[in-house]
């Protein structure tokens, strides 16, 4: 059983140092085009929520270490727990992991979801008004995180899936 926890421990390593280093270091210089949410996405898909939310917390906290600490920490981490939930809840509730066109298509309106989890974060305090604003002046910043994620999901799938299935095998 210790053992099984190492492992699982290690894995959230490695992935928290990989989402983070792809965070921080832009491989497109395009504001919020970055892997990191197709990539909570498919481990959640393949580990589930309680794993995916664990390296969505630990990527925006350690991330945010480098990049500044704010306020919009919390809606970051709160945003990427939201998607996480739609993943792990559509994955459980309907035919997802097995249609790589439906899992497409979710992982482009997670750019909008995170997005729009974000500015309510961020809105909290100004009430509706204050979300409009916040979302309108987004939107195209969340369209360009929603256009990564379909640029970025189909050159991760086969080897991320490849990857966490070896683990699963070994695992168990």
């Amino acid at each position: 059983m210790v053992r099984n926890s190492t492992k699982k421990l290690a894995l959230l390593a490695i992935l928290t140092a990989m989402c983070v280093a792809l965070r921080i270091f832009k491989i497109i210089p395009v504001p919020n085009v970055q892997p990191v949410t197709d990539i909570l996405m498919i481990v959640t898909l393949n580990i589930g929520f309680g794993f995916g939310f664990a390296l969505a917390l630990l990527t925006m906290v350690v991330s945010n270490i480098y990049l500044g600490f704010g306020i919009w920490t919390v809606s970051q981490v709160l945003a990427y727990g939201g998607c996480v939930l739609t993943v792990a809840l559509l994955g459980k509730f309907t035919p997802l992991k097995k249609h790589f066109t439906l899992q497409l298509i979710l992982a482009v309106f997670l750019g909008w979801e995170y997005g729009c989890f974000v500015d309510f974060g961020m809105s909290i305090f100004g009430g509706f008004n204050a979300f409009l604003a916040y979302w309108a002046g987004s939107l195209v910043f969340d369209t360009y995180h929603a256009i990564g994620d379909l640029v970025f999901y189909p050159i991760l799938y086969k080897p991320l899936n490849i990857a966490l299935d070896h683990y699963k095998r070994r695992l168990l």
